[in-house]
């Protein structure tokens, strides 16, 4: 296998795509449904029609990555032994990143299954009959899941596909800026090695860098989709704004408004970043003494999110507790709110202005106004580079406390993924990775 393989899609207009699965919310919402198991379904026949779907049509149409291009594969290939096992940690910046990896492992000679949280399974049931057969399995992401990790041990103690686990839980819309990592990953890929480890079988930890970016200059529409949203929250936009300080208004706009509906006190500051990081505070110190949480220290406002979030799943999936649900669909839309304001940084779009970086601002802004999932703009060219494995022999070998294991391996794979982002950026020759600070004329 090449290092490099490039994949053409035809081209096909997004809008005469019947198969419109993805117009849901965004980031993906918090589910509290009663959690039932999704295992995979591994059937070659359907493997195989549905990946050909989604080469040939869910990706071009849909999600309109018109080109995929892989780089690493050869690499990875000559660091495998025979029985070796993967596990695939991919950053997760777009809402095409699964339907990427399944093309990308394609391209590369890998078979995988997907370890997906159970609120996707739950839009339809074509979304958990398509992803059940696509080898997705569910997780309950709120808190232990031993059936997901029994499905995870067991898809590696078979050895038969890759699992592909994304660390970082949700889709941030920051493409060039990996978001921190959960420690779920490396903590299931840690336990998986030392199982497997008498039978002789290695686990190999393969950061994935994952890299969308626009293969046309598609100002013009970036520019009307700011405008829309200016109107929508009752912004004047200056006349020679530049897109970064378009989205700024729209955005503080756009959080006072968020924080009026829930009743919210909007705080005072004098930039957007402070304004964020106070607003994601006032948030969460009011919800988590609504639920008498006591955050840690060190905590970030994820983090925060993360904890209230386990304890308003548990009351609300607890039938004994049927009387304090409907107080605790507030506290989920609280949370949201969090974690919603804790997926923007000021920095990410202003430090560096390119059409990429402002367009994924701009739907993640368009997502927040109007709660669904906003269709791509236009075509755009996926990369994917498989970064050098990490054998976890060498953790297992060592004499030390698991929780430092897992906490060093997730930040050395986080740290992989962020270069090889940056690697592919450096080779971007498209006009997604163009400078745009200048005016909208």
């Amino acid at each position: 296998m090449p290092a490099s393989n490039t994949d053409h899609y035809p081209n096909i207009c997004f809008e005469n795509n019947p198969f419109r699965f993805d117009r849901k919310c965004g980031m993906l919402d918090f589910s509290d449904e009663p959690y039932r198991d999704y295992p995979p379904k591994d059937i070659a026949l359907w493997r195989w029609v549905l990946g050909w779907y989604n080469r040939k049509r869910f990706l071009p149409q849909a999600k309109r990555i018109a080109r995929l291009t892989v780089h690493g594969a050869e690499t990875l290939a000559q660091s495998r032994a025979p029985g070796d096992r993967l596990v695939l940690m991919p950053n997760h910046p777009t809402h095409a990143d699964a339907a990427i990896m399944l093309e990308a492992c394609r391209l590369a000679g890998l078979t995988t299954q997907m370890m997906a949280a159970y609120d996707v399974f739950l839009r339809s049931r074509l979304d958990a009959f398509v992803m059940q057969r696509l080898g997705a399995f569910s997780v309950d992401r709120e808190g232990s899941d031993p059936r997901a990790m029994k499905t995870a041990l067991g898809v590696l103690e078979a050895g038969r596909h890759a699992l592909v686990v994304f660390p970082e839980g949700n889709v941030y819309m920051e493409n060039d800026r990996v978001t921190p990592f959960s420690e779920g990953a490396a903590f299931l890929a840690l336990r998986a090695a030392r199982q497997l480890k008498g039978q002789g079988h290695r686990v190999l930890a393969v950061p994935v860098s994952i890299k969308a970016t626009h293969l046309t200059d598609c100002k013009v529409l970036v520019i009307e989709r700011l405008r829309t949203l200016a109107k929508a929250v009752d912004v004047a936009l200056p006349e020679r704004a530049t897109p970064v300080e378009a989205m700024r208004l729209i955005g503080v706009a756009l959080l006072h408004r968020n924080l009026k509906l829930r009743g919210l006190d909007t705080p005072e500051a004098d930039d957007f970043h402070s304004l964020i990081s106070h607003a994601g505070g006032v948030v969460m110190d009011k919800l988590e003494a609504k639920l008498d949480v006591a955050p840690k220290p060190a905590a970030t406002l994820i983090d925060r999110v993360r904890k209230a979030r386990q304890v308003i799943h548990e009351v609300r999936t607890d039938p004994e507790r049927v009387a304090d649900h409907a107080a605790a669909a507030t506290w989920a839309d609280e949370a949201m709110l969090a974690l919603r304001l804790a997926s923007y940084s000021d920095s990410y779009a202003a430090s560096h202005p390119t059409l990429d970086r402002v367009e994924e601002t701009s739907e993640k802004l368009a997502e927040d106004l109007y709660r669904e999932m906003m269709p791509p703009l236009a075509e755009r060219a996926a990369y994917v580079r498989f970064n050098e494995p990490v054998p976890l022999c060498e953790y297992v070998a060592e004499k030390r406390a698991g929780r430092q294991q897992v906490r060093e391996l997730t930040a050395r794979c986080e740290a992989m993924v962020q270069r090889g982002v940056d690697l592919l950026n450096e080779t971007n020759p498209h006009p997604g990775s163009e400078k745009w600070d200048g005016p909208f004329a």
